[in-house]
Order: structure tokens, then sequence, then C-alpha cells
């Protein structure tokens, strides 16, 4: 479908659901005969197919709150299938076509307005509006994260960010105070400088993608981001992100980390005392080679002038298999629903639920770590969501992992992958009209 012409599709799509919502009026409204309601389902027998990507030891959680959900709900089977994320993102639209795709997904926030565009999914304005979500029921750049072009696709399941790991054994072999980690790049770089004086190298860093999710964070902090406002225009290679880049190839050229760590190479050294310092996800809390050692976690510091880190967000999403069958939408509309107002089991996969009610709970703040990670959804940077930006940022990935090589300049490197990414940017522009 030609893009203009999927975008009135939507627009007819949304206006169609919302109008049939509003005219019936009442708490728990239908769509031809079907209840829409956050409490029950009270339709006929369906089954859901759903799709994830969690592939990791966060998708036993989440199958467990998938088979308690069918256990509850006799009348609604939901059937998961998952995969990698990178199948996932590519399967997705060319199955929804086929008929043979899911009828509810989950996916990264940033990759919802390119599946919307690709006409995979269908809005859900008038759902969220009968089940009642608001902003307010969530954190302002999570919720807005769902949208594209003005219409709703995304209802957020959680949030999850980066911290600083510290390795307490490490850091009081040095004489530098294990419970007292830094708030200010001065501060860091000070411990930095004694670890490297007691011929420990502090904080390493290797030449993988990953380091992309560095760079945002510390791009960010020198008051940068990725692309403009509209989505229009790479912007990684201005000063802040000159700035963001530098920093990370000094930790190498300062000695603070060896030059080539492979991959992963900073998590085994901070798991056998080579390593003091690591920035890392939240999800890392459970990684099992951590019982080797003392740790803490403890927000980013302000390297720049904030202290602001990076984030993402998983979003739930229905495609437009569901469009023209009302029991299954609000079927998929329910299990929505439940799934983010319950997503007390899902904090315990070390993710911070985007439901505010979820996280203001005494479960929730009793859990490990959340004291810090849950105050950081207020300080974290979300990825801008415009169709087609994450495939540019290969381009930054491969300009990092030159400047940590040492082959090229932070300037030189950011400018020529800002030049390649740009050509990307302006087609995915002109294709999906945006």
């Amino acid at each position: 479908m030609h893009v203009r012409l999927r975008r009135i599709a939507a627009s007819v799509s949304v206006l169609t659901l919302a109008t049939a919502l509003a005219a019936c009026g009442g708490a728990d409204d239908t769509i031809d005969g079907t209840a829409i309601s956050g409490s029950s389902y009270d339709g006929p027998a369906v089954e859901l197919s759903f799709w994830n990507g969690f592939t990791g030891a966060d998708g036993a959680y989440f199958d467990s709150m998938v088979e308690d959900f069918n256990a509850d709900n006799p009348n609604i089977t939901v059937k998961t299938t998952t995969m990698e994320w990178a199948d996932f993102y590519t399967k997705l639209p060319i199955a929804v076509r086929s008929g043979n795709g899911p009828d509810v997904a989950v996916m990264h926030m940033d990759q919802v307005s390119t599946q919307a565009a690709q006409g995979a999914l269908t809005p859900l304005d008038g759902v969220a509006t009968e089940l009642g979500l608001q902003e307010s029921d969530f954190a302002e750049a999570v919720w807005a994260g769902g949208l594209y072009q003005d219409a709703r696709y995304g209802i957020p399941l959680d949030v999850h960010m980066h911290a600083l790991y510290y390795n307490k054994g490490v850091l009081e072999a040095a004489g530098i105070d294990p419970d007292a980690p830094p708030t200010t790049g001065a501060e860091l770089e000070a411990n930095l400088e004694t670890l490297k004086e007691q011929g420990v190298q502090g904080m390493w860093i290797d030449s993988s993608g990953w380091m992309r999710t560095w760079f945002v964070a510390l791009d960010a902090q020198f008051g940068g981001q990725l692309y403009s406002d509209d989505g229009a225009t790479v912007t990684w290679n201005d000063e802040a992100g000159v700035q963001a880049l530098t920093w990370m190839s000094d930790l190498v050229t300062k000695g603070y980390s060896p030059a080539n760590v492979g991959q992963d190479g900073y998590w085994k050294a901070f798991t056998t005392d080579q390593n003091a310092y690591v920035i890392g996800g939240i999800w890392e809390q459970s990684n099992p080679t951590f019982d080797a050692i003392e740790w803490g976690v403890a927000p980013l510091p302000a390297i720049g002038d904030d202290d602001v880190t990076w984030g993402s967000s998983h979003q739930f999403t229905a495609t437009t298999q569901v469009e023209d069958d009302p029991d299954k939408l609000a079927a998929a509309a329910y299990f929505i629903n439940s799934m983010s107002s319950d997503s007390i089991e899902w904090a315990k996969a070390n993710q911070v639920p985007a439901r505010a009610s979820v996280r203001d709970s005494a479960e929730f703040q009793a859990l490990p770590g959340m004291d810090v990670f849950g105050p950081l959804i207020d300080k974290t940077v979300l990825p801008q969501n415009f169709p087609g930006l994450p495939e540019s940022q290969g381009e930054l990935e491969d300009a990092i992992n030159a400047v940590l090589l040492g082959e090229a300049t932070p300037q030189d490197a950011l400018d020529e992958a800002a030049t390649a990414a740009q050509l990307i940017v302006t087609e995915n522009k002109s294709k999906f009209g945006y």
C-alpha cells in the first residue's frame, strides 16, 4: 500500500474504532457486541497468536505471565512464539500481510513506527481510551513512544536502562570507598587515576556495536541527540557527539582500559576483579557471574552537563489481523491491559514497569536494585521513533568501533558515519512519508 494511502487507512481505522466505542458509552463498551474491558473478556472463546523476542532469561518470566493469564482466562488461549529480535522485525510485516503473523506482539519502542508505517499494526487509540489509559499512568516519554503520526500503536510495558556497576572489592583494594559511587565525571576520573596508580585499568571498553548505547547516553549528557527533532537529519557528529566519543576513546588513550578489548570483555574483567566500573543494563543484575564478587550499582554519573542515561521500552501492539475480528480485538485489549497492570512479575526479570501504579507498589520497591533503577525512568533518554531510523545506526556503530581501535579521530569518524547514515534516513523519510 502506498504510504499516503496507508496513513489515511490508519486514520480511518482509528476514527472507526473510536466512534464505535464512543457510541456505546459506559465503562465496558462494545465493538459489534463484544465488550472492551480492562477487567474481563466476555466474548466467545478465541485464540491469540503472540510474538516476542525475549530469548534470554527474561523469557521465562514472560512465559510464566502468559501461562498464568491463560489459566485465569479459559476463554482466551494465548499461543506464544519467541524468536531473535532481528528475525522478529524482518518477519513480522511479511507474516501479517500473509495472514500468518501474530495478533498481538511486543516490540522495542523504536520499532513501533517502522512496523506501523509498513502496515503491520492497527491503531489502538480507541482501545487505550476505553481502557482508561492515559499519559499520567506512565512516564511521559514512554507514553509518547507508542505514537506514530498522531495515532497510538503501542501500549507501554516497561523501561530498561543503563546505570553504573562497580566492583567493591577492586575499589576497596585501591583505597577507594566502595560504598560511595561517583556522581560526576570528575569524581569518576579521579577514581580511575587512583586505580591506574595501583596498576588497575578501572573501566574497560570494547569495540562492539553495543557501545552505541554508551554513546547515546553521553551524547545526551553533553546536550546532543542522534537525530533532529523531526527525524530528518543525522546530528550525532555535532559538538556533543564529538565530546561523547572523545570521552569514550579517552578510556583507552589515558590507560583506564586496555586497547582491543574483545566483545563483552569488560564484563569478564569486572567479574574477575580486573575492572572496577562498567556501564550496563538493568538486566545485568541477574548475571550469574556476579555471584563471584561483591558489587553495587548506582545512577550514571554526570560525565557531561546532566546525569541522564540510555534506555528503551518494550511496547505491546496489535496487528492488522485483528481489525476485522471484534472478538480477537477485545481479547487482545484485555490481554494487553492485564499484562501491563500485572507487570510486577516482569519487574522480577529486571525491567522497570512502565505502569506508574506498579512502580509505586511496595512489592516493586522491595525488589533488589529498584531503589536505583526505578527513579531513573525520569532520567532515561528513550530512542527517537521514526520509521527506519534503526537502519542507519550501523554507521554510528562502525564509527565508534573505528575510534576505539585508534583508526580515526572522533570528528572524522562521526562525520563520515553521518554522511552515510543521512542517505539512509533521507531514503526512509521519502519512502515512509514522515
